[in-house]
């Protein structure tokens, strides 16, 4: 009960911050806070995978957020091609290197670095396109997330029997999944005007998300589990690292972004 109290009352200090600054800031002051989660959750990544050198592989990882922002998807492309060869360069012209285990930690770098670039440089870069779509799909996108979270992680707590991947994620739970997958549909519906959906559309679109989220938070625990950790950092009290909370956004955003740009193009 301690560790759900927790996470009670982070989320109650937490959300209304986050909320008032995916709504009222502008685009390109979002941008420079997504980059700030970025940095965060690619040192938590870094970290988890026992990356030595966690400044080269960093910048390597957060400079993609460049590209993209100047709109460049063939340059974004090659920079995740290139960044790994340029990281092993550097291992490779660094004197010493020899050690036991060595070509376990470049190749765990080397995964971190490129992960960090696909799932959380990219995934972000999708939020801060719902801002230039509409001021307030980035909010509804967020709060249907925590939505969906949220009746997860209690309705599996009360509900949840039969485990959804036991060798992957043993807390998972189908009944959480379907919680997932209606807490999104319950949300989706409250601003389902705004989306300009029907609440038919509303109700597969909000469990569509609730689905990924799930997806996206299983991911996340496989990748702990390699790297032989519980939480990605202990930055948030109950909820973990900035990657605990951001895990379920890696398919979500995507999503959300592709489904509403093509509805209102």
């Amino acid at each position: 009960m301690q560790e759900v109290t927790k996470r009670v009352v982070s989320g109650a200090c937490i959300a209304p911050l986050i909320l008032c600054i995916l709504l009222f800031l502008p685009a390109w002051l979002l941008g420079l806070f997504l980059v700030l989660v970025i940095c965060v959750a690619a040192y938590e990544v870094l970290t988890i995978s026992a990356t030595r050198h966690k400044l080269v592989a960093g910048l390597l990882a957060v400079s993609s957020a460049i590209p993209l922002y100047l709109h460049s998807l063939p340059a974004y492309a090659l920079w995740v091609l290139l960044s790994p060869m340029a990281y092993l360069a550097f291992r490779m012209a660094e004197p010493g290197e020899g050690a036991d285990g060595v070509n376990e930690e470049i190749a765990k770098a080397v995964a971190g670095l490129v992960c960090t670039q696909v799932f959380i440089v990219l995934t972000l870069f999708y939020v801060f396109r719902l801002k230039e779509l509409n001021p307030y799909y980035p909010a509804i996108i967020v709060l249907a997330v925590w939505a969906t979270d949220t009746a997860a992680y209690f309705i599996g707590r009360k509900f949840g029997k039969k485990r959804l991947a036991p060798s992957i994620s043993p807390r998972k739970t189908w009944a959480g999944l379907l919680g997932a997958m209606g807490g999104g549909a319950v949300l989706i519906s409250v601003f389902g005007s705004v989306l300009q959906m029907d609440i038919w559309e509303c109700v597969l679109v909000g469990a569509l998300m609730g689905l990924f989220g799930q997806l996206g938070d299983i991911l996340e625990s496989v990748f702990k589990r390699v790297c032989g950790v519980k939480d990605s950092s202990a930055l948030i009290p109950g909820h973990g690292g900035m990657l605990d909370r951001i895990d379920s956004f890696l398919f979500t955003a995507p999503f959300a972004y592709h489904y509403l740009a093509g509805f209102s193009s």
